[in-house]
């Protein structure tokens, strides 16, 4: 605990998420994601959620912002917009019966002017998906991400990341442009493989520990499926263990 209450940031700044946080519907920009990101890997996923923190509140400084992502023009700007464009985000749960439920990310966030951090509290429907009794869960380290500039670069990498082990990941496109917040843009076929899953796939081949590539299934004369292949670079050698 640092001496004003506020919890640490775990030394590897490795996030943890449950499968069905990481398969949620998430309309965010890139920079509120990151934000988020750098708050949940200040919990520790083995502490049971009864003994969490709650509020759980979190201080994150620009020069803890400037550690985590890289240099920034002007990062006690970009540390002030991600808070306010991420204050009143939800995220939307899929159930078995294909239901879909809504959930806070934060309760709040705290500009402090002068001081150059802001203080964000995530939300106690969060929690849930970052530490206990986690059925399925995956794990990330920023590190390995803090390259990627686009959400959905990041969003992909979360999604394929979590099936690095077997190899293989098939996602409907239909889920597909939900997971990486473009249900309404590029509708046509083309458009969208080259404008967003072709970039997200090249930054992460270019930028992580990751090697993608992928392929369309068709049903019919339609694509239907995107079939990923996921290997660890020859590059992760960069990245610490």
């Amino acid at each position: 605990m640092s001496p004003m209450g506020f919890l640490e940031p775990r030394r590897e700044k490795s996030v943890t998420q449950d499968y069905d946080l990481i398969h949620s519907v998430q309309r965010l920009d890139v920079r509120p994601k990151q934000l988020l990101l750098t708050a949940i890997s200040h919990v520790n996923p083995q502490v049971p959620l009864a003994k969490q923190p709650r509020p759980f509140s979190v201080d994150i400084t620009a020069q803890q912002w400037i550690e985590t992502w890289g240099e920034r023009l002007n990062p006690y700007r970009d540390l002030k917009e991600a808070a306010e464009q991420l204050n009143g985000k939800r995220f939307w749960l899929r159930d078995d019966n294909k239901k879909k439920s809504w959930r806070n990310w934060i309760t709040g966030a705290e500009y402090h002017e002068r001081e150059g951090r802001i203080t964000v509290q995530l939300h106690h429907e969060l929690m849930p998906y970052l530490c206990g009794a986690m059925p399925l869960f995956s794990t990330l380290k920023i590190l390995h991400i803090k390259g990627l500039r686009s959400f959905a670069s990041i969003r992909l990498y979360e999604l394929t990341n979590q099936f690095r082990a077997s190899g293989v990941r098939q996602i409907s496109l239909t889920e597909l442009r939900d997971f990486l917040a473009t249900k309404d843009a590029h509708p046509r076929f083309a458009d969208f493989k080259r404008k967003v899953i072709d970039k997200a796939v090249a930054e992460i081949n270019d930028k992580t520990d990751l090697e993608l590539s992928w392929q369309p299934v068709k049903k019919g004369r339609a694509v239907a499926t995107i079939k990923f292949f996921i290997k660890t670079s020859q590059q992760a050698e960069m990245f610490p263990r």
